[in-house]
């Protein structure tokens, strides 16, 4: 109990020095743990299903010309089907999934938007979802049938039993609920909140579920209990070769293998990459956090050391000072704590934000051990280092001044804070570069004021009222249609060759002829297409079929139909810039809808509220939405918009911590220094010569660390921005810039602390000691 008061009594006596230890860790930890608690988050995905070990996910390789493509997601609907058939000893059930089913289901007039896939009936035996109610082996053999996780359920029924109720999807087709499963939590790639049956949409002709092509399907396998695995790969590629008609073999290869689902996300590149730097960051900012905690606690030395030979003298061993170090420690960590409480409290939405992760998902119970372990490694850092030296300091420093080791721990200390501020910097500088370019950058078309939305209006001529209808609003500019857009990207399709052999998948598309000039898309040659034999290509489209200055007017042949090129489009990007330029091509239609283009005048957000309105009621029977074309642009992004606020977060961290670190050394110096100072100027030096001679003894330090520092930023930035095929052009002198700001700020904080006594009368020095 002594212990602990003469703990509480050196609390409060350095309770300025101990509020600065608390800030600086409280800001340390809640950074570091969202930074790991959000990679563990990342690593759990699909542990959520049951017995995971035994799920595995297919993959599809396609290849043309000779040439394999990259492994895809989607595949060819019988797959997974035949798989069960053909290995019936290691495979116990299979399914195929699809997510072309994405409007509203109403319940009477109110709408819910949540996400909903098709599936056949072996999907939650496959996926090992816990069904609450219903046969879903049974049921999800009929058309028109869907079951409902629990949550949705009762989000629209409440208490009531839903089994029996009738929803309409999309105010076109009437759905059944015949059952209810267990929702899946948020670390999960699949979430679906309604699973309507697969017959639903082979009996409307919806997709290609078909050995030849109709690559839409995501597919999965559950393996039997001690089932050899690695069978089911040896021998996929022969079992889909006999599925495969003759002719589809010679235009184009295909082959499949599988995956364990829980190595699918955390193994995709992106993840990997994230995690990665999210991992380092964390550990930057800890260790810059413990390692500043350490430099203040090891510049109390020379005050400290007297109290610590009082202790000892009045019989406390090694072991008992040591011991009420690692308590003093303790007592502020758990302060720090309780101040990362009321952060994340008091800004829970911001962080939400930055994090893209709710608070309760970051720190459920099974990820609990993530801060535990932050706090455990922060108290042996922060708490075994300085409390040694403490325990060793010797009984005499009662009677003299305590002066060994005057810069021996600090120095290296304030060498790895620089470091890691640069670090940082350097970083977060890159990556808002790198989101304000690719968000601003000009992507060969003008989605400025564009609304789009899908509906659909009938064929030809059928569709020419709902045309005039949208020409007719007063705030509509320009208004056209195609198939998708360009932020959506396309549906795909083989360009043959000559002989009949596929050469390469292109993306492709329809549109009337005004929609190029429509969306401010470059026509380089010829024009756009008016009948249904012409087609527009793209300049990368172009390039690839090598046809030089002589693509105009040149005959091509896709799914076994033959086309006339009469315009070639100037490159536009498809997708993100996280994908290279891709190959198009754009045929004729004179078909209103399918992705109707809209641009609005001025207000656009109040026109967009009025356009969906009067759409609402115009067509009361559809479900017809508009959103903002570059709305969607800058969500397609938000991954980086959320790794570059985290990066903003995590600089302003370390920089304030580094700054709390630095005042406390430089504070220590000039007290240690003060008599050292006072005779330099009794013998001439001027306040300058003081202020240069204290701005060097940190440069020695600084220069080398924040080189390093901006090195490693380097490296890592490099290893960030390979995801994105477009990048911000930087030089070197980027990185030498960030360098000289970091050392000017250094170099202004110590001549801001020691200002005074560089001017102060040596005299006042001197008497004092």
């Amino acid at each position: 109990m002594k212990q602990i008061y003469y703990v509480i009594q050196t609390l409060l006596r350095g309770r300025g020095s101990n509020i600065i230890k608390v800030v600086s860790l409280g800001l340390g930890l809640t950074m570091s743990i969202l930074l790991f608690a959000r990679v563990a988050f990342e690593q759990s995905y699909d542990t959520c299903y049951k017995d995971y070990d035994n799920l595995y996910q297919i993959f599809s390789i396609f290849s043309a010309d000779g040439k394999q493509l990259e492994p895809q997601k989607q595949n060819c609907g019988p797959v997974a089907g035949a798989i069960l058939e053909n290995f019936p000893k290691e495979v116990e059930a299979a399914t195929s999934i699809a997510y072309f089913i994405g409007g509203p289901l109403y319940n009477g007039n109110v709408r819910f938007d949540d996400g909903k896939l098709l599936a056949d009936s072996l999907f939650f035996r496959t996926m090992g979802i816990e069904v609450l109610s219903g046969n879903p082996e049974k049921e999800l053999v009929q058309p028109d049938v869907i079951f409902l996780s629990d949550r949705l359920a009762q989000k629209i029924f409440g208490d009531e039993d839903p089994i029996g109720k009738v929803l309409s999807y999309n105010k076109e087709l009437q759905f059944t609920v015949k059952g209810t499963y267990a929702a899946l939590p948020e670390n999960a790639t699949m979430r679906p909140e309604g699973v309507v049956s697969m017959p639903t949409a082979w009996s409307r002709g919806w997709g290609n579920y078909s050995w030849r092509g109709g690559d839409s399907y995501y597919e999965y396998i559950r393996f039997r209990p001690g089932a050899d695995k690695e069978v089911v790969n040896a021998r996929l590629d022969a079992m889909i070769q006999k599925y495969r008609p003759e002719e589809d073999k010679k235009a184009y290869g295909y082959t499949a293998f599988v995956k364990p689902i829980r190595d699918v996300y955390r193994n995709e590149d992106q993840v990997k990459r994230m995690d990665s730097i999210m991992s380092i960051l964390a550990l930057a900012i800890l260790f810059i956090a413990a390692l500043n905690y350490v430099l203040i606690s090891i510049s109390s030395l020379t005050y400290r050391a007297k109290a610590v030979g009082v202790h000892k003298c009045s019989g406390a061993s090694e072991g008992t000072v040591f011991s009420m170090f690692l308590l003093e420690t303790g007592i502020i960590i758990i302060l720090a704590l309780m101040l990362m409480g009321l952060i994340l409290l008091n800004f829970q939405e911001f962080i939400e934000d930055t994090t893209a992760a709710k608070l309760s998902v970051l720190f459920a119970l099974d990820r609990i051990w993530v801060p535990l372990a932050v706090a455990l490694v922060l108290f042996i850092v922060g708490g075994v280092l300085p409390g040694r030296l403490f325990a060793r300091i010797p009984v005499s420093q009662v009677f003299r001044r305590y002066t060994e080791g005057k810069k021996g721990w600090k120095r290296p200390l304030l060498f790895v804070q620089f470091a890691g501020v640069a670090f940082i910097c350097g970083l977060m500088y890159v990556v808002m570069a790198q989101y304000n370019y690719v968000k601003d950058k000009d992507m060969g078309y003008n989605p400025r004021r564009v609304a789009v939305g899908g509906a659909y209006f009938g064929k030809g001529e059928e569709s020419e009222p709902a045309l005039q209808f949208f020409r007719g609003l007063p705030y509509v500019e320009e208004v056209s249609c195609a198939v998708s857009t360009p932020i959506w990207s396309y549906s795909g399709s083989m360009i043959q060759g000559e002989s009949g052999q596929s050469l390469f998948s292109t993306r492709t598309s329809h549109a009337p002829e005004d929609y190029f000039k429509m969306m401010g898309m470059t026509m380089k040659e010829g024009r756009p297409a008016r009948a249904t034999d012409e087609i527009v290509v793209n300049e990368a489209f172009v390039e690839r079929m090598r046809w030089g200055d002589k693509a105009l007017n040149h005959s091509l042949r896709m799914e076994g139909e033959n086309y006339k090129v009469v315009g070639i489009l100037k490159d536009f990007h498809i997708g993100s810039f996280y994908q290279p330029q891709d190959v198009i091509i754009f045929g004729y239609t004179r078909t209103f809808g399918n992705t109707v283009h809209v641009r609005l005048k001025e207000p656009f957000a109040e026109n967009l509220r009025r356009l969906n309105k009067d759409v609402s009621e115009a067509y009361p029977d559809k479900t017809i939405d508009f959103d903002g074309m570059e709305q969607q642009i800058l969500e397609g992004y938000n991954a980086v918009r959320v790794f570059s606020n985290a990066t903003i977060l995590a600089a302003v961290t370390m920089f304030f911590i580094m700054l709390m670190g630095l005042i406390g050394y430089t504070t220590d110096e000039v007290r240690r220094r003060s008599k050292e100072i006072a005779i330099r100027k009794v013998n001439g030096a001027e306040s300058m010569g003081i202020l240069e001679l204290l701005s060097k003894d940190i440069l020695y330090v600084a220069g080398p660390a924040v080189i390093i520092g901006t090195l490693a930023s380097w490296y890592i930035n490099g290893m960030w921005m390979d995801q994105f095929a477009t990048q911000v052009p930087l030089t070197w002198v980027v990185y030498v810039l960030i360098a000289l700001v970091i050392l000017i700020i250094i170099v202004a904080c110590v001549i801001w602390k020691s200002w005074k006594i560089a001017n102060e009368n040596p005299v006042n020095s001197i008497k004092s000691e």
